[in-house]
């Protein structure tokens, strides 16, 4: 194994929701990047965990996140021939939020043309094994078939989604024994929907649930929506992995296995026993299993649930984090709580995305220091894409003025994000 060694301002640890978004923003403020992505593409949950439908960039009220974030969405909705949606124009009946959905072959090209674009680096099938500091400087070792890489970085980002360089440091973590369920992208298509009748598929959904033909979580939503919402989806986001934890490669493997599992099951139960599904086909299945939380971090603020209810205005905040309360369980399935106000917008601050008792290193994504209920709120893809720009202009930032990025103001922080199109906090 040959060791290459690396200097840079900026890592990225990790290119996924989060990462890809932060790793563009600080290279577009002129510093050195890189980011190291254990997978083979970017973006993450939205790409290769298949849950391409980044919300929410617009509430009700207007514009949540833009930014980076809205300006890859649309141009790759602009390459797929597609209108950008008019958000204003949507009824919010069932949701106060709009989803987006994204081609992802297309998102994934064009963010890593920008990306490129920008100066960055990008090391894909690379996994951090060690980080110690060494000076001014972190010194990262990760380790790829044939290479073991050292990079020298100014600033980490851990956008892992899992904690991993808070956790190599001997940070705080925070992890519950019971999380919420994990989930397994795929999409059974050409259902001929024209012949299902709610009613009817509902009650041969339940004979299949009693007689152990399916199992529980084999369908995610059983307490708040019927069996015909999976078929209306070709199976889309309808899939529970419980006890997922894909924060070591034992535990990606397995919610893997499970997924797949489940995968099959629902394609042969659903073609032997829905009329109208006889000629379906199951046309898509992504590469990995995804968590919805496994290690979050301990900041050196913990945002709660009354944070996220009531809209607290941090005289830190740093992005808006716009969304409903959304949590999976094994019990029951889902339960999402709406704010009762939609004017209210719960923030982000600074503090929960700085490990507590650290310097130089800040997080970005669903492992942001919230407890867990909170965190059903704030684990939203366009909030992760939001919180990924505001850590990677204060790395930047910290860069430029060599200082730590803890030290970094949160009005330049946001005024360099707006400068790069986001929306003011």
């Amino acid at each position: 194994m040959k060791t290459v060694r690396e200097t840079v301002d900026v890592l990225v640890a990790g290119g996924g929701t989060a990462g890809h978004i932060a790793a563009l923003q600080a290279a577009r403020a002129g510093v050195k990047t890189a980011v190291i992505e254990a997978g083979s593409m970017l973006a993450g949950t939205m790409t290769a965990g298949g849950v391409n439908m980044p919300n929410h960039f617009y509430s009700t009220m207007g514009p949540v996140v833009l930014g980076i974030p809205w300006e890859l969405y649309t141009k790759s909705k602009e390459i797929e021939g597609l209108p950008i949606p008019d958000y204003t124009k949507r009824r919010p009946v069932e949701s106060p939020g709009y989803y987006s959905y994204i081609n992802v072959p297309i998102y994934v090209a064009v963010a890593e043309e920008e990306v490129v674009r920008a100066g960055a680096i990008i090391h894909y099938h690379e996994f951090i094994s060690d980080v110690k500091a060494v000076g001014d400087f972190w010194e990262v070792t990760s380790l790829g078939r044939g290479i073991q890489r050292v990079t020298r970085a100014r600033e980490i980002i851990d956008a892992s989604g899992d904690s991993d360089v808070v956790r190599i440091l001997g940070l705080g973590v925070m992890r519950d024994e019971v999380r919420q369920p994990g989930s397994y992208q795929y999409k059974i298509e050409g259902i001929e929907h024209e012949q299902i009748w709610e009613g009817e598929v509902q009650k041969i959904y339940e004979e299949a649930m009693e007689s152990g033909e399916l199992q529980k979580g084999d369908f995610s939503y059983p307490n708040i929506l019927p069996f015909k919402y999976y078929l209306d989806h070709g199976g889309h986001n309808g899939t529970h992995i419980y006890n997922s934890d894909t924060s070591d490669v034992n535990g990606q493997t397995a919610a893997n296995l499970e997924g797949r599992a489940r995968m099959l099951r629902m394609f042969q139960f659903v073609t032997s026993s829905i009329p109208g599904c006889e000629r379906a086909v199951l046309k898509t299945m992504y590469p990995r299993a995804v968590a919805r939380e496994t290690y979050r971090t301990e900041g050196e603020y913990i945002i709660t649930k009354d944070d996220f209810m009531q809209a607290t205005d941090f005289d830190d905040k740093i992005c808006n984090a716009f969304n409903y309360i959304d949590m999976h369980s094994e019990a029951r399935g889902c339960d999402v709580t709406f704010h009762d106000d939609q004017t209210l917008l719960p923030k982000v601050p600074f503090r929960a995305l700085i490990p507590k008792g650290s310097a130089r290193i800040t997080v970005a994504g669903r492992i942001v220091s919230a407890q867990r209920v909170a965190l059903g709120g704030i684990r939203a893809q366009c909030v992760c894409m939001a919180m990924g720009q505001a850590m990677g202009a204060a790395a930047a930032l910290a860069v430029q003025r060599k200082v730590p990025s803890r030290e970094i103001s949160t009005k330049d922080i946001i005024a360099l994000t707006v400068e790069h199109g986001a929306v003011p906090v």
